[in-house]
Order: C-alpha cells, then sequence, then structure tokens
C-alpha cells in the first residue's frame, strides 16, 4: 500500500481541475516518514519544524526497536530492502507492535491481488476532469513505471494500478469500489474524496476489501476492521487550522466559510472549539453549496464583519475561486485554504497579498527548487523530476499540477517500500502486521511518524503548515512553514 498519509483529499466538480493527481495514491502515504525532527534552524513549534530558514539540520534520533540511529539526512542510518530488493540506507525496521498478528483475511482471500509475477492495486478517484487539469492517467503512473522497468518491481513482482472514476459522489465512489474490486486487487485506495470516502469505506466493511483513505470524517471509522486511515481526520484538520491562527492570527477577528455537508462538518467544530479554549474572535459563519459558484454575498458579509482571517473549509477549487473572487471585490484577508500549487498558481501575485496558508498532510513541491525548507528531500525531488523527463516529458511539473503529481508519486513510493517491508511472501494479513509494526516507525522520504500504536486503524496524527511564495521561477508555488507537528501550539 501506501505509507498512509497522501492517498486522499479534495475534488469538487468541474472546478475540480485538481482532485485527479492526489487522489489516487495519497491515503496510505500519509503516515509514512522519517522520524519527526526534534530542531532545525528557524526554531521549533510545538511538536513540529519550522522551515523557513535554509539549512534545516535533524538532531539523530535512536529507534529503539533496531537500536539504529537516524537524521534528516537521506541515505544515513540503519538499512532495510529498498523497493527493488537491495540495501536502502535512511530507513529502519520496527518491530515494536502491541498487536497480535493479523487473521482478517481467510487463506483463501489473503493472497488475492499478489501472484508470482505481479501485485494489483486499485484506487477509486475522481478522474472526469482530467483534461480540464491536463493530467492523466499515464502522468499518475510514472514511479510505478521506473519501478517495473528499472529494478524490476517488489521482490520480482511488476506493480500494477487501476484507477477508477469515482465523479466526486459517494454513489459512484461504491460504483468504483465495485468495478475495483473485479479486479482482485491487493487494496483499494480512496483518494482526495471527503464526501465520498466515508461511503466506500462503509462498503469495504460491509465487502471485506482491504481499504486505504486519506482526509475523511472521524465518525463512522469506530470499530472498522478492514478500513485504514492514513492520516489526520476532519476534526484534527479543523483544530489543526484554529490552532495555526493562535499561533500567528491570535488577536484578529476570524470567519469561517464551510462546505454545507455532514463530512466537513467536524472540521468546523474542531476549528471553533480550539478557537473557543484560545479565546478567539470569530464574527462570522457562512455556509456554501457544494455546486455553488458565485460567492459574492459570503464575501460580502465576511468583508462588512471586518474580518481578518478566513478559514475555508472547502476544497482547492472553491479556494481558488473564493480569493479570485474576494479580490474583485477589493477584499484581501489572510486566507487559510487547502493549499496546493493551483490555487496559489491561478490567483499569482494575489495570493502573496497576503500569502495564502493552510495545513496539509503531504510536503510542498516547487519545480527546480532545492534549497530552504525543500532541502531536506532535494534528492527526492531531483529523481521525480528525473523519472518524469524520461518516461513523461510533456508533463509540465511546473505548472499547477507539480505539486499533486509530487504527491501521487512519493505516496506510490511508499505503497512500494511498504511492500518491501512485507516481505517477499507478503499477503494482506501481513500487510496489515506491517503497518502494525509503525510504532511509530521511521520511515525515508515522508518526514512524518508512521504511528499505528495509538488505533490500529489509524497511522498518522501529524500535519504540515504551507504558505504561498514566489518561487525562483516566478511562479507562485507554496512551501513548508512546519513540518510533521501534532499541534502547532
Amino acid at each position: 500500500m501506501m505509507h498512509l498519509r497522501h492517498l486522499f483529499g479534495y475534488p469538487s466538480r468541474t472546478r475540480l481541475v485538481v482532485a485527479l493527481a492526489t487522489v489516487l495514491l495519497v491515503a496510505l502515504s500519509a503516515c509514512s516518514g522519517a522520524k519527526n525532527p526534534s530542531t532545525a534552524q528557524g526554531g521549533t513549534v510545538a511538536d513540529g519544524v519550522e522551515l523557513e530558514s535554509p539549512g534545516l539540520t535533524e538532531q539523530p534520533t535512536s529507534d529503539a526497536a533496531s537500536g539504529s540511529t537516524t537524521g534528516a539526512t537521506p541515505g544515513t542510518g540503519g538499512k532495510t530492502a529498498t523497493a527493488g530488493g537491495s540495501p536502502s540506507p535512511g530507513r529502519s525496521r520496527s518491530t515494536a507492535g502491541r498487536y497480535a498478528p493479523s487473521t482478517l483475511f481467510s487463506p483463501q482471500e489473503d493472497k488475492i491481488g499478489i501472484t508470482k509475477d505481479q501485485i494489483t492495486v486499485c484506487f477509486h478517484a475522481f478522474l472526469t476532469y482530467g483534461a480540464a487539469f491536463a493530467t492523466g492517467q499515464d502522468d499518475m503512473n510514472v514511479f510505478f513505471t521506473a519501478l517495473n522497468g528499472e529494478k524490476g518491481g517488489v521482490y520480482g513482482r511488476k506493480l500494477v494500478a487501476y484507477y477508477e472514476d469515482d465523479g466526486n459522489d459517494p454513489q459512484k465512489a461504491i460504483e468504483a469500489a465495485e468495478a475495483c474490486k473485479a479486479k482482485n486487487p491487493l487494496f483499494i485506495g480512496g483518494g482526495f474524496g471527503i464526501d465520498q470516502v466515508p461511503a466506500v469505506r462503509s462498503w469495504a466493511e460491509q465487502n471485506h476489501v482491504l481499504y486505504g483513505y486519506s482526509l475523511a470524517p472521524e465518525a463512522g471509522r469506530e470499530g472498522n476492521k478492514y478500513s485504514f486511515a492514513g492520516n489526520i481526520g476532519m476534526t484534527k484538520y479543523g483544530e489543526m487550522h484554529a490552532e495555526l491562527v493562535v499561533k500567528k492570527y491570535r488577536d484578529k477577528k476570524i470567519g469561517i466559510l464551510t462546505r454545507n455537508s455532514p463530512n466537513w462538518e467536524p472540521a468546523r467544530t474542531g476549528f471553533k472549539a480550539v478557537a473557543k479554549k484560545y479565546g478567539l474572535k470569530i464574527v462570522a459563519e457562512r455556509v456554501i453549496e457544494k455546486n455553488q459558484s458565485t460567492y459574492t454575498q459570503e464575501i460580502l458579509d465576511m468583508k462588512n464583519a471586518g474580518v481578518e482571517v478566513v478559514y475555508a473549509n472547502e476544497n482547492a477549487m472553491t479556494a481558488m475561486e473564493l480569493v479570485k473572487q474576494a479580490k474583485a471585490q477589493l477584499y484581501s484577508p489572510h486566507w487559510l485554504v487547502m493549499a496546493v500549487n493551483l490555487v496559489t498558481q491561478v490567483n499569482g501575485d494575489d495570493a502573496l497579498n497576503p500569502p495564502l496558508e493552510g495545513v496539509t498532510t503531504w510536503l510542498a513541491y516547487s519545480k527546480g527548487d532545492y534549497t530552504g525548507p525543500f532541502a531536506p528531500y532535494a534528492d527526492l525531488m531531483k529523481e521525480f523530476e528525473r523519472q518524469y523527463a524520461k518516461y513523461r516529458p510533456n508533463t509540465d511539473l511546473s505548472g499547477p499540477s507539480g505539486d499533486t503529481l509530487f504527491m501521487n508519486w512519493m505516496a506510490q513510493k511508499n505503497t512500494a517500500d511498504q511492500l518491501v517491508d512485507c516481505g517477499p511472501d507478503c499477503t494482506r494479513n501481513k500487510l496489515i502486521d506491517t503497518w502494525h509494526s509503525y510504532a511509530p516507525k521511521p520511515v525515508q522520504p515522508h518526514p512524518c511518524e508512521a504511528d499505528f500504536s495509538r488505533d490500529p486503524q489509524v497511522g498518522s496524527y501529524q500535519a504540515m503548515w504551507l504558505e504561498a511564495w514566489k518561487s525562483p521561477s516566478g511562479k507562485v508555488n507554496l512551501r513548508n512553514v512546519v513540518t510533521c507537528a501534532e499541534h502547532f501550539v
């Protein structure tokens, strides 16, 4: 699978030019990564690390399970096998784990999706608007293509991925899951689909299908056996946005714009709970409908209430329009949005005045920028760019799809890494055991901990703080301010 962190995230509809790349593999990729750095030039923020200054360094940390010591620089620390089967520096296996070996799947079900020559996986994703995003399935399969062609897959098995269109709709998402199930995959993954994931999660439990997902409401996962959350839930997502406000905008007037959906409501509730705790001044709240396209009145209400910071509890496509339409109304608050380069690039310099910000479960990407906050994973960015230059040379990584493709690529890499950890005799039950061994587990390439020690179905409790900036190329992209924080205050 993927390292439970990025696989899923945000769709929309015709404005939904974004979900495509990310939605594919970010789910089980969210919780992977190296041990949480403890110090950095620029200071610390609670559990996280500020990355505003170049020259980030990480203090060595000890992996109690293996006795090895790892640092921030890829290529140091304990050794394990890579996806190609050879020893790889920078990753150490954790043997910790308080869960009994999984017997969830019967012997007949256990080896579904894995044969002598192939590992099959399948994802439901919002593919409908791929053309608008100038991104297709071949653009999103580059890591697996390179892995199969250059390293022979995982333990000699080729990784084959299928994608089914969920139409950004819960019922269509179930239909997509059914289509995936018919392909007999090892597991099904769900991408950025806050409204789709709960429906498929329930379906997976009823149909006894291994399912990995990302950002989704916490309610509904109680008692799950077959569904695994890759990262924080919606309540935590809202709480951390409020903590960002506490850290930076404590004395300003706050407004909330939120999607009219029970699946988005937990984020608003979480935000307001933290706001109450710290005495934030929420002076206006408005609801946005799913297919709404004009936000004139909502923006005017925020402006008239004197709102200085707006928390947009919506997907990236809506956030893009909110910022654009607010600027047209000569309104420039501090925006907290779902942070992807599409939002910043479409709005250009307007995204810098003031800089857009947001909480995410993925690392920022800016093509060709390898210093400052990008330095700790510059080698990964270069490998990502090398593979695309070889296998998809016409894909524009400097455009608005670059960061979502990087998320997807990282998630695919983590999928392969987890399958390596699972071993040459991997099965569905052994894959679950592998996740449960991450307690927490320092793993490259992601900088955050994979940790199932608190809950056998939830793999990560950390998130990132991103902000807009103008890259040397002139594009307005996003960069990391804080990585791998469980709290910002």
